[in-house]
Order: C-alpha cells, then structure tokens, then sequence
C-alpha cells in the first residue's frame, strides 16, 4: 500500500489564523481619522486658551468697538504614499484537498490575512510613535508605585487644569494594561475602592471618583489595550517575543465624534479624499515571477491638531 504525501491546506489555515483577527485599535480611538482634498495641504491650529479669552469690551462714546481676531497657526501637512504586498508563488500551490484553485484560494485567504495584521499592525506602531513624541509626558506625574502616590487626587487636578483651559472635559481615556495594574495596585486607589464597597477598582468608578459622571453629565470611553509588535524575521532557533507598542502610557483626549465642521479633537489621521481608511486588498498575477500579489495602500499622515487637548502620561 502506497502513501500520498499531500500538503493539507487546512491545518495551514489554522497555524495562521490569528492573522485575521481585529483587535481594537487604539489609534482610531485617540486620532480618528479624517478625510481630506489633496496630498498637500494645510490646517488652522488654534493656541492653547484662544476661546477663553478675556478682553475689555467697553468703549467710549463714539469709539468703534475693539477688534478681536482669530489667532491661529498655519500647519502643513503631507500626506505619505504607504503601501505593503505579500505574494502567492505558483510552486506554493502544492497538491492538496480540492483543486488547484481552491488550494490557491486558501493560501491566499491565509497570506492576505498576514498582510492586514502586518499593515495595521505596523500603521498604529507608526501613530502612537508620532503622537509620543509631539505629546510630551506630563512632567512629574504618572509615579504611581510611591508610597505616597496618589493617583486619583494627582487625575482630579489634571482633569480641572484640562477643562479651565479647554472648556471640555476629555472623554477619551486610554490605559496601557501595565497603566492600569499600577493604577489598581497602589494603595490609596486600593482604599477607595474599598470605601466605594467595591472589589474591584473598573472604569465606571474610576469615572465617578474623577467626578465625572452624574446628572447632566456624559462618561467617557475607555479603553485598555495592548499593541503587539513582535521582532521581525527573528530567524531560525530565535524565540519570537513582542512588546505592547502602548508601554507604560496613559492617554486622555478630547474626541468630537463625527466629521463636522466645529469638530473639536486633539489628534488625527489623515488620508486622501476618496480613499477609505479600511483596507483595500488589491490583487494582480506576475508573469515574470510567476506570482501573485495582493497588495494594501494608502496616503496618510498624522496631525495634532489641538495640543492642549492631549495628556500623555508615563507611568512608573
């Protein structure tokens, strides 16, 4: 009795399945993103404060009335040609369940599986490293393994210097998994929840020790979320390790859901008018190397656009 020796597509399908799954992305969370008309362009961004000013308005008999302007900076941006392909070789289709299409089908599903996870992994790698360094972390806050830490009154101040300066609370709040084990772990945070009759410390009570729920008002969104970005190409014998991409950060914004003109939000990407910010898998055959690519693309960039919207915390 004779064996035949077949490649089986399906157990293929599943060593490479986690590829297609959507984690949620902290990147569209913190920046949405915007459609915009051109490659080049630019924007109005307004200095911290310029809505809350206080001027004298009064004026003499006769005397035209004072001249208030609208102060802001002119900000260019370009937008980036960024694109990445994976290709199916004609020898990959080996002999397997079904016929030779659908081999190539499953292949191919499994392959452009791995291009997605590979583009957005590496498009909010690139987003967070923008944003990091444009947003400095808060100078002197975010130690919240002290003894004498207290995170909650240290959140209360900067939640009260955020709405004098910006007339709106933030309600976006990003935490790092290893943010919120610090924030859940420190003893004065410990004896509130406590106090609270509370296990455990979650985002809702958070919230309402921030003083930010209640009547009349609206809680933020949260979200604790990790990045993986693993080593590339880590070669043969080499262990495979990752690292979250979010560190040790905390990030609290300001998002206006929507894309309305009067739209307030601190952060955005941007991509060319007309083309979606979701992935578009185009697919073409290669005669000369006898493969076929499917390929991901996109013009982007990213943009601060209103710089006292933003806190980024570092936390130890």
């Amino acid at each position: 009795m004779s064996a035949v020796n077949q490649f089986n597509y399906p157990i293929y399908n599943y060593a490479v399945g986690w590829f297609n799954r959507q984690a949620p992305n902290p990147l569209d969370f913190i920046a949405p993103a915007l459609s915009v008309d051109g490659v080049t362009g630019t924007f109005k961004r307004y200095p911290q404060g310029y809505a809350f000013r206080q001027v004298d308005t009064r004026r003499a008999p006769y005397e035209e009335a004072r001249i208030v302007d609208v102060l802001a900076e002119d900000v260019p941006y370009l937008l980036e040609d960024h694109s990445l392909r994976i290709g199916v070789d004609d020898s990959e289709i080996k002999p397997g369940a079904g016929n030779k299409k659908e081999a190539a089908d499953q292949i191919a599903l499994a392959k452009t599986g791995s291009l997605l996870a590979t583009w957005r992994t590496s498009s909010i790698a690139a987003g967070l490293a923008y944003f990091r360094k444009q947003v400095e972390a808060k100078s002197g806050k975010g130690a919240w393994s002290g003894v004498n830490a207290d995170p909650i009154k240290e959140l209360r101040e900067l939640m009260a210097e955020y709405e004098a300066t910006n007339g709106v609370l933030p309600n976006r709040f990003l935490f790092s998994p290893d943010a919120w084990d610090k924030l859940c772990d420190n003893a004065a945070v410990a004896d509130l929840v406590a106090y609270n009759d509370a296990k455990v410390l979650t985002p809702a009570l958070l919230f309402k020790l921030l003083h930010m729920t209640g009547e009349g008002q609206t809680a933020p969104q949260f979200l604790k979320a990790t990045v993986p970005v693993g080593v590339h190409r880590p070669g043969a014998e080499v262990p495979f390790t990752g690292s979250n991409a979010l560190g040790s950060d905390v990030w609290v914004t300001y998002v206006d859901e929507g894309q309305q003109i009067g739209d307030m939000c601190g952060m955005r990407q941007l991509h060319a008018g007309g083309e979606s910010p979701v992935e578009n898998v185009e697919s073409y055959y290669n005669r000369d190397k006898k493969t076929t690519f499917y390929e991901v693309g996109m013009h982007r960039a990213f943009a601060v656009t209103a710089p006292s919207c933003n806190i980024r915390l570092a936390i130890s």
